[in-house]
């Protein structure tokens, strides 16, 4: 769970990324969770749009990522922007948290 400092520090580091996944009409299938899996363990902090024809409102959008992407924190939902974050597991973090 983060702390709102924490989420602060996030999002300022946030602003200049572009979202790298988009999310569209199939929703958040097995597939691209298991590919956001492997990019968080690389990127730890990524943009995702959900676009105007997903299946999902955003707050269903937001609990399927969170129960299908094991240790995946939300930091922020904006519009159909979700700013996500999961430190590396096995590589110090590039983003360390006050």
């Amino acid at each position: 769970m983060l702390t709102p400092r924490q989420r602060q520090h996030l999002k300022a580091k946030a602003h200049p990324l572009k979202a790298n996944v988009h999310i569209g009409k199939a929703g958040l299938t097995d597939a691209l969770a298991q590919e956001l899996d492997v990019m968080l363990e690389s990127l730890e902090l990524m943009k995702l749009r959900l676009n105007q024809n997903t299946p999902e409102d955003e707050a269903s959008a937001v609990e399927a990522l969170t129960a299908k992407v094991p240790g995946l924190e939300v930091v922020r939902v904006l519009g159909h922007t979700v700013l996500v974050f999961r430190a590396s597991r096995n590589k110090p973090t590039a983003y360390p948290l006050p």
